[in-house]
């Protein structure tokens, strides 16, 4: 399939209000930025957050990925759309709603967001997209998906992040005329956020405070590059750019290992209780 004739979602699905150039030309940065960061051709791609398939869009455009993708997102319309459109052309690509609540996006969500499971296993995953998510999530929620992470990570591998974040060199060029999201309202000392009326439009987080959750989550920063969002910044990603890594010790390998093999006990003991309950 070429670029071309590859479906694209309507323009009522899209946040941004992209036209087709740009939507594809988005997804396409979105795949490099992945490739930039280790993924690999058969990699496992879990996406974050996907929304109408901008990432998924690029992977098939760019040709970089052939492995298996899941992406999830609290919006159903979204991941309704990718469904049924995506999934039938490219079988390896598919989609899952997980309905968060989310005060902005998805207010009638039935799920508390601070306590939701990735729809992906331990360890299965070997590139996770989080593209423009902690940017709309308050603190508590931002470190459960932290703890997320780490759950469906293999030892090894990454998450490509990207977040607001300012300090107090940054402050100034932050909150004024020329950044993106003026930064001009405080929730907390290591918070701050654009919107009065609407905090999670763009919510920003102190460097500081970041790598406290990451670490606190049994994460690393393996590298970081800051936007362009500020309007001082000259950088080929828009938002700050955090690579996340899931670190390979000794004691997690031989940890996921023992789990692995005491689900594959518990299955087994599921399968035969079923089986002396059948006629």
């Amino acid at each position: 399939m070429t670029e071309s004739t590859l479906p694209l979602p309507p323009d009522n699905l899209r946040f941004m209000g992209e036209d087709d150039e740009r939507l594809l030309s988005i997804g396409r940065e979105l795949a490099a930025t992945l490739v930039d960061h280790g993924l690999a051709p058969r990699s496992r791609v879990l996406d974050v957050g996907c929304g109408y398939g901008r990432l998924a869009l690029g992977l098939v455009a760019e040709g970089v990925h052939e492995g298996d993708y899941l992406g999830f997102d609290i919006l159903k319309r979204h991941i309704t759309w990718c469904s049924d459109t995506l999934t039938p052309v490219h079988p390896r690509l598919r989609f899952k709603h997980v309905d968060a609540h989310n005060p902005r996006y998805n207010p009638a969500g039935t799920l508390d967001a601070d306590k939701i499971h990735f729809p992906a296993g331990i360890g299965t995953v070997d590139v996770a997209a989080v593209f423009s998510v902690f940017t709309h999530l308050y603190r508590p929620t931002v470190a459960h998906y932290l703890a997320e992470l780490r759950r469906v990570l293999r030892p090894g591998a990454v998450a490509v992040t990207t977040w607001l974040l300012w300090d107090e060199n940054r402050l100034e060029a932050t909150q004024s005329d020329a950044c993106a999201y003026p930064l001009n309202f405080e929730l907390d000392p290591q918070t701050r956020y654009n919107d009065a009326d609407d905090p999670l439009r763009a919510i920003a987080f102190h460097p500081r405070l970041v790598t406290e959750l990451v670490h606190e989550a049994g994460l690393r920063i393996r590298s970081s590059e800051r936007g362009s969002w500020d309007g001082v910044t000259e950088s080929s990603s828009f938002q700050d750019l955090l690579v996340l890594q899931l670190p390979r010790t000794p004691k997690l390998v031989l940890r996921r290992a023992a789990g692995r093999v005491k689900r594959r006990l518990a299955h087994r003991r599921r399968v035969r209780r079923r089986a002396r309950r059948e006629p």
